[in-house]
């Protein structure tokens, strides 16, 4: 008699879903869940309007979405209710306070059941947590492994919480199986950074002031964006060029890439990718993708800083909002070629070694499970 398969939920209490954030951590570990231990994996969620989600069959395959009809906790406690006994392994993202409850419903009904708790903090969240009451305390006993995506949460945590707080970072899998071959030859001089331009968390404006600032001094160097631009950013960009019409053949607006394969060709052609957020969920999801693209990083000092520069191995980390710090970065990185290949060539194998999807999967398989 075959064995009933396990079913891996995913239960998102924050936005619902939508298409890229089906390929972020949260799609990629139910996914691979799927693909490799042969779970039944579920992604669950509220989203207000019909998500346009075409990620899901393209990439995502075997992996089913379920919408609740609302986005109050009742709501989610009674899915969990009735629907127990298919949950084995339940996967939680963010830190959010009405998982108390929830993890509270999951052990009601099962005890033997697997808990992740995936908790994409930064140092600003974990700050305004109610860690130390007693239900967060319970909540974390209950949890079969509790993680941070970089060191220094990782750390925080465990100084804060009384858990053990495990290392996952957020990875980065080729699900389009594209080609590196030659990888470092075939790069450009180019600046790129990829996000949502012009959200007020991703300080594009002090990315763009930079490179004016060395712009003199690093001729025949582009800056890419990569993204949807935000409405109220789009003022800010028309002031820019009006100050700085000279570098408009210099910048390029991209938009936003969808075509997986035509979004790592960007990846593949920058020399440096540069994050200037002031703060991130640990380690940001782009870090992984253009570090396995080679990219020498510059990085603002988020909490993922170190872990994204493998400690200066494969880039530099430069002081939030400081647009001198940065340029003088820039200035010194574009007109060393020694030190931007080497950087580029680290990059490249601390990749591999470090956010690879696949193997943090084997790796959390391990610590729910004990076996590989």
């Amino acid at each position: 008699m075959k064995e009933k398969q396990r079913g891996a939920y995913t239960i998102i209490s924050s936005g619902g879903w939508w298409n890229q954030r089906l390929l972020k951590d949260c799609g990629i570990i139910p996914y691979l869940f799927h693909k490799n231990y042969d779970f039944h994996s579920v992604l669950v969620g509220y989203n207000a309007k019909p998500p346009y989600l075409p990620y899901l069959d393209t990439y995502l395959k075997g992996v089913e979405i379920e919408f609740l009809k609302d986005d109050k906790l009742e709501t989610r406690i009674k899915y969990i209710e009735d629907n127990n006994q298919k949950i084995d392994l339940l996967i939680l993202y963010g830190a959010y306070y009405q998982y108390v409850s929830m993890v509270d419903c999951y052990r009601k009904y099962r005890p033997d059941g697997k808990i992740y708790f995936a908790t994409d903090l930064n140092s600003y969240g974990m700050d305004h947590i109610l860690h130390d009451t007693y239900e967060w305390k319970n909540l974390l006993s209950q949890c079969d492994v509790v993680a941070a995506s970089c060191r220094k949460m990782q750390r925080n945590l465990s100084m804060k919480w009384s858990a053990v707080i495990d290392l996952i970072r957020n990875g980065w899998y080729n699900f389009t199986n594209v080609k590196f071959d030659n990888l470092l030859e075939k790069k450009e001089n180019i600046i790129l950074t990829v996000g949502r331009i012009g959200s007020p968390q991703k300080r594009n404006e002090i990315l763009l002031e930079a490179f004016a600032a060395c712009s003199d001094e690093i001729t025949n160097w582009r800056l890419r964006l990569v993204g949807n631009i935000d409405p109220n950013f789009k003022k800010y960009i028309d002031k820019f060029f009006k100050i700085y019409p000279h570098l408009k053949d210099r910048i390029d607006f991209v938009g936003l890439v969808e075509d997986k394969l035509k979004l790592a060709e960007e990846y593949k052609k920058a020399k440096i990718f540069a994050i200037t957020s002031i703060y991130e969920g640990g380690t940001p999801n782009v870090i992984a993708e253009a570090l396995f693209a080679g990219c020498y990083i510059v990085t603002s000092d988020i909490d993922g800083a170190l872990d994204a520069t493998d400690e200066g191995r494969c880039g530099q980390v430069v002081p939030l909002d400081d647009v001198v710090a940065l340029s003088d970065s820039f200035r010194h990185i574009c007109n060393d070629s020694s030190l931007l290949a080497g950087g580029e060539v680290r990059a490249f194998h601390y990749a591999r070694e470090s956010f690879d999807a696949e193997k943090i999967v084997d790796r959390l398989y391990y610590l729910l499970y004990g076996v590989k």
